[in-house]
């Protein structure tokens, strides 16, 4: 494998800078790349962003103003989407404390005053409230990502230059993949370069990243009777994936 090199518009990374990594990863059909970050750890107060390119190869310059664009587009979209989410957060708490202390009162007058039929409110009734408690959890959970997000919105600066990866894990593991995929005799399938990610390498990234491109169904996507409610809720609470951009070239 040829050793990684940076091309002319690719320098050092600024000492203020916040690194979004992008590697160059092999394909069944030549390369692609994958940005890997999570945008709602990123905190535009703290400094700009910049990407860290990761690549065997050096890029063009279009092909790096074409990442950095969407890179871009990506990183302020997401901000937009998350946003709102944990604005007013202490009324959504205060709501639902609220809710949960009437519920807490409703139960307590039914033990008070036991009839029969009090044995059907006490188990219907409190599920009225779950919506407005998920709320208040949701916005409570979710006050620091709207914060970075707003920060995103109002200082937010993409660097106009892009970096040349040095971390060492992410050169080993991009090294890896590629050994594996250049390995001669063997056909360079996607489902194959998804097991070796990983596997071999422990990638997730790039694994989810594999079985998109095959369209394959994701792994920890939860099963049985309650599975779409579980992966709404994984979903809300999870990071978001990994964002693609395939290119039709060879390393």
């Amino acid at each position: 494998m040829a050793p990684l090199e940076p091309s002319i518009a690719v320098q050092d990374s600024d000492p203020n800078a916040q690194l979004i990594d992008a590697f160059v990863v092999p394909t069944d059909t030549g390369s692609a790349v994958l940005i890997d970050a999570d945008y709602e750890r990123l905190d535009a107060v703290a400094g700009p962003f910049q990407i860290a390119l990761y690549s065997r190869l050096p890029l063009s310059m279009g092909e790096l103003a074409v990442i950095r664009a969407r890179v871009e587009a990506d990183l302020f979209a997401h901000a937009v989407r998350t946003a709102p989410e944990g604005r007013r957060w202490v009324l959504a708490l205060l709501m639902g404390l609220l809710e949960v202390g009437v519920v807490g009162v409703l139960l307590a007058f039914l033990f008070l005053n036991r009839e029969p039929i009090h044995a059907v409110v006490a188990w219907a009734a409190p599920l009225g409230f779950v919506p407005g408690v998920l709320h208040a959890w949701r916005a409570v959970a979710r006050r620091r990502a709207g914060g970075s997000a707003r920060a995103t919105l109002e200082v937010g600066e993409l660097l106009p230059t892009t970096a040349v990866g040095r971390d060492g894990d992410s050169l080993a593991r991009l090294r890896d993949l590629w050994r594996f995929a250049d390995q001669p005799n063997e056909p360079r399938d996607l489902m194959r370069l998804e097991r070796a990610a990983r596997i071999r390498v422990r990638w997730p990234a790039a694994a989810r990243f594999y079985r998109a491109l095959a369209a394959a169904p994701d792994a920890s996507t939860p099963a049985g009777r309650l599975a779409w409610l579980r992966a709404r809720v994984r979903r809300r609470g999870a990071a978001p994936q990994p964002l693609t951009y395939l290119e039709a070239r060879s390393q």
